[in-house]
């Protein structure tokens, strides 16, 4: 990441997160910002949002390791209703930041004015993320929420399939979002080249085993034949399909972009369902929602590229590690490619072992700043 950040042209250094096991950095922390008129310009001050997950130790970096001049802090708590549902407590993930993101600056097709963005959050079927948050939120005055279906996937953030990108249009931007069909498109072409032999996944797991102190991890050892032959697998990645276009459609509803502009960014998934009580390694209950009849939790198959991080025209990306045909890798070429309609460069990371193994990928484990000199009041 740090090699990552020197490439996008970022001077200042990486904070770590180093005061307790938590790797989901994204997860625990929102950073946002109040600001008011000032005689050379808008007045800010940085707040950082803590997860509504009070039982998650990793939150309390926020106020240990952020929280300073200029820097203060918020801890979600009270809400409207009641019960855990309201106020977040536990440490269920549709309460994770990495279900909390924003659309830049837009003028709805209804006509309304979202002058610092709109916050877009993932619910799970009937689950809304917690009340503390919403009312935070809709409290603001300046945005309200669009709310997407994650419930089909396994940890269930918007992070695992969307994004926003810098774009040549009247918007200035566009929505980036993981295609199956794409990345099945390239798997089905290199075959039909001959090439169904080679790996699916062309992770070296065997240098880093010993560093990570894992077990070999599964799927390495399958071709493009075997996942192509695998009808489960092609099922699997057929209803992320229709889920991800149903809120694409969501989106495309309220966005003025024209479906064309569109950036799709191959991606895989697998099935990942078990559902019920986890106990962490703390003893904390980790809740995942049970699986629904007809319907899966999913997980990204290989790396997924679109759970990355957007500095101005540079992206990096989760190494994804796609088949290597004639000395390419087919999926990591066919990112960069549209990340180029974007204007944008890509520099992989390997987050393998580190966050992909973990169902998280580079996203989920970074977060950055956002500028607080915008002008909304006007």
């Amino acid at each position: 990441m740090d090699a990552a950040r020197e490439a996008a042209g970022i001077e200042t250094p990486l904070l770590l997160f180093n005061l307790s096991s938590d790797v989901w950095a994204q997860d625990i922390l929102e950073p946002a910002y109040a600001s008011m008129p000032g005689p050379d310009g808008p007045i800010s001050l940085r707040i950082m949002l803590r997860s509504a997950q009070s039982t998650r130790t990793g939150g309390r970096q926020i106020m240990e390791q952020l929280r300073g001049p200029g820097v203060g802090s918020f801890q979600p708590g009270s809400a409207s209703g009641s019960g855990f549902a309201a106020s977040g407590f536990g440490y269920h993930t549709i309460n994770s930041y990495g279900n909390l993101e924003t659309i830049p600056p837009y003028r709805s097709k209804s006509g309304v004015l979202y002058k610092a963005g709109r916050v877009v959050q993932g619910k799970h079927y009937e689950e809304y993320p917690a009340q503390a948050i919403r009312d935070l939120i809709f409290g603001q005055d300046v945005q309200n929420t669009l709310f997407l279906e994650t419930g089909w996937l396994r940890v269930g953030h918007v992070d695992e399939f969307v994004q926003f990108l810098p774009y040549e249009n009247e918007l200035g931007f566009t929505i980036g979002i993981a295609s199956p069909r794409a990345a099945l498109e390239i798997l089905y072409t290199a075959q039909s080249n001959g090439h169904g032999g080679v790996q699916a996944i062309s992770f070296d797991a065997e240098s880093q085993l010993q560093r990570f102190d894992e077990e070999m991890p599964p799927f390495l050892n399958m071709t493009i034949d075997d996942v192509l032959a695998n009808e489960t697998f092609i099922e699997v990645n057929t209803y992320a399909q229709k889920w991800i276009d149903h809120n694409l459609d969501i989106l495309l509803g309220d966005i003025p972009l024209a479906r064309e502009d569109v950036i799709e960014v191959p991606g895989l998934y697998h099935d990942t369902s078990t559902g019920g009580t986890y106990v962490r390694p703390d003893g904390l209950d980790y809740y995942w929602p049970p699986v629904l009849e007809g319907e899966y939790q999913l997980g990204a198959f290989i790396p997924g590229a679109i759970n990355g991080v957007v500095v101005g025209r540079h992206y990096i990306s989760p190494n994804p590690f796609g088949p290597v045909v004639d000395g390419v890798d087919v999926i990591a070429d066919a990112v960069r490619e549209v990340y180029a309609r974007a204007l944008m460069n890509v520099t992989f990371v390997d987050d393998y072992f580190s966050h992909h193994m973990s169902n998280g990928e580079v996203h989920c484990g970074s977060n950055t700043l956002r500028q607080t000199d915008l002008v909304w009041w006007q």
